[in-house]
């Protein structure tokens, strides 16, 4: 019994750990989010056209054609980069991927995966898969959600309905890293 105590109280232990130290994290991510929303005005909108190589500002969405790509960029108070939203675009209409990155101090605090489409075998409507990574400052996982759902919020059948696509991600560690990876100039 002495042996079943010990690993049980390193579990307890560890896994309070990880805890405390993503409550931050994920209380940060709800914070930017929540600017984000209501700071339409201030975001900074970039958009990959096809054909051209550096990112284009859009002023007064005004949004030119063949939109690749769209990032949506908040900075705090002090000018620091605290979100990077990028939204590949589906020309045909069978998926929509939302890849947000939230920083704190330059350094990812958070990514969040919010990919929506369809698979017949599951739901005649949307499957939406969304997972929540939280970040240490050494850039390790402390915490991933996951949550696969059809768009009444019915949990769907992870095994029939994952992901069919299977993106590579381009996570970076900090804000700097990622804005030199997609050619991010402001």
């Amino acid at each position: 019994m002495r042996y079943l105590t010990i690993p049980f109280l390193l579990t307890a232990t560890l896994g309070y750990g990880q805890t405390a130290l993503s409550d931050p994290q994920e209380n940060r991510r709800i914070e930017i989010e929540n600017l984000v929303s209501s700071n339409k005005d201030k975001l900074i909108v970039l958009v990959k056209v096809s054909e051209q190589e550096t990112l284009k500002r859009v002023i007064n969405e005004d949004l030119p054609e063949n939109i690749e790509t769209t990032f949506n960029i908040l900075k705090d108070q002090n000018g620091q980069i605290v979100y990077i939203g990028e939204f590949p675009t589906s020309e045909s209409g069978d998926w929509s991927l939302e890849l947000k990155h939230y920083f704190a101090d330059g350094r990812l605090i958070a990514f969040e995966k919010r990919l929506a489409y369809f698979n017949g075998e599951c739901t005649d409507r949307a499957v939406i898969e969304t997972i929540i990574e939280l970040y240490d400052k050494d850039f390790k996982i402390v915490k991933t959600t996951k949550t696969l759902t059809d768009n009444d919020g019915k949990k769907m059948d992870e095994e029939k309905c994952s992901d069919p696509y299977q993106w590579p991600l381009d996570k970076r560690g900090t804000v700097s890293e990622l804005v030199k990876l997609k050619g991010i100039v402001l």
